[in-house]
């Protein structure tokens, strides 16, 4: 007997919180309420400040990421509700503690077992960070959360290969579901990059995201100081707000950087949190965007499928989503750390139009096949067969 998905309970971070995570989870709301507006839904947010954040109507409840009881009364709430399946967007660094390559096994996360542990309603946990050549520690609880979790969702091949290879989580179990892409027609930069309040005639390179030391921005400026040699007409805009709990020493750097290379005329920084439309507006003036980041252990990067969806030519240093999606040179990559490679790539697409016009076509094309209402669709297709499958074994 077939049990219609009616109700969706999500566990996640949300906006207003400047957070990646957030971000995905609200445009996923969004369209998969668009593909099914008899859906209904709410949210659990997790905050990372005491005060929390003003949240719209459809956070049912939210607490401070530290807060232990709160993970339990979030389990709470939603055994009490009427939903069928619980949509788990997790990340490492969400539950209360630092998570890096540097600081693994140490305290990974673990309050979100608190929740999990609790928790009575099937749940789905897409995993947003999967770290190669895991401690036993931190293994460990990663196991654990994919024992507990009725599916594990990934963004990427890589992800689902480390899970199974390295954590000994059975293939079956795993889905993957590529990051969502926005649906844009393909335009020229010159009418954007007006709109945005640069020069058409400025070639515009271009990086977003919450700014935080791993972003690598400090080699991206060293580079442009190299291009500002054989292109006086170069820019960079630097796109997103200092990362409010992590170094925000690493924003000064960066401007004190701009001003010893006397770049304060090519380099632009825009010190806020850049919401979907904007975003949109700054990649469609973008002649090239770069991903330089310094952590080679991510497997999924929102802003790098944003850009190759605006049909923007990508360069990224070789971390393993960028890897998977730039492919057969749908993109360049450059190691990390390195600018004076980076200068030479950026020069390479600049003196090469053709090239550089092919790539964003080959991006493009690759985007369009995640654009977020696919994206949506797969997520409620999934839902809705480990609903139904619930419904079955009671």
């Amino acid at each position: 007997m077939n049990k219609k998905l009616t109700s969706i309970a999500h566990f996640t971070s949300y906006l207003p919180k400047a957070c990646g995570v957030a971000t995905y989870a609200a445009a996923l709301r969004k369209t998969m309420a668009t593909a099914n507006p008899d859906l209904k839904d709410f949210v659990v947010a997790i905050d990372d400040t005491k005060e929390g954040y003003r949240y719209g109507s459809s956070i049912k409840y939210h607490f401070w990421d530290k807060d232990v009881e709160g993970y339990k009364k979030a389990a709470e709430i939603i055994n009490r509700s009427d939903a069928q399946i619980v949509d788990i967007q997790h990340e490492f660094g969400l539950y209360g503690s630092k998570v890096n390559p540097s600081t693994l096994g140490q305290d990974d996360g673990k309050n979100f077992l608190a929740f999990l542990n609790a928790l009575e309603k099937p749940a789905i946990t897409t995993l947003h960070m999967v770290y190669k050549n895991p401690p036993a520690n931190h293994k460990k609880v990663v196991q654990e959360i994919c024992d507990k979790s009725l599916r594990i969702v990934v963004l990427a091949e890589v992800a689902k290969k480390l899970l199974v290879n390295q954590y000994q989580v059975l293939p079956r179990k795993i889905e993957v579901i590529k990051h969502g892409a926005p649906n844009v027609p393909k335009y020229s930069t010159g009418f954007f990059k007006e709109m945005v309040g640069f020069n058409k005639e400025e070639i515009l390179v271009s990086s977003f995201g919450l700014v935080r030391p791993k972003k690598g921005y400090e080699y991206l400026i060293e580079a442009i100081a190299a291009v500002k040699k054989k292109y006086p007409n170069i820019k960079l805009l630097i796109a997103g707000r200092a990362h409010p709990q992590r170094s925000p020493e690493y924003y000064k750097l960066l401007k004190d950087k701009v001003k010893e290379l006397k770049l304060s005329d090519n380099v632009v920084f825009v010190n806020k949190f850049i919401d979907y439309s904007e975003l949109l507006n700054y990649l469609m003036a973008t002649n090239v965007f770069v991903a330089p980041f310094t952590v080679m252990e991510q497997v999924s990067s929102g802003t790098l499928i944003y850009a190759m969806a605006a049909g923007r030519a990508c360069i990224s240093t070789p971390f393993d989503y960028a890897k998977e999606a730039l492919a057969d040179k749908r993109g360049i990559l450059v190691p990390p750390c390195n600018s004076k490679d980076l200068a030479n790539k950026i020069v390479y697409l600049i003196k090469h139009p053709k090239v550089r016009h092919r790539m964003e076509n080959e991006s493009y094309k690759y985007a369009r096949q995640q654009t977020w209402s696919k994206t949506a669709k797969k997520y409620l297709s999934l839902f809705s067969s480990v609903a139904d499958k619930n419904h079955e074994q009671k």
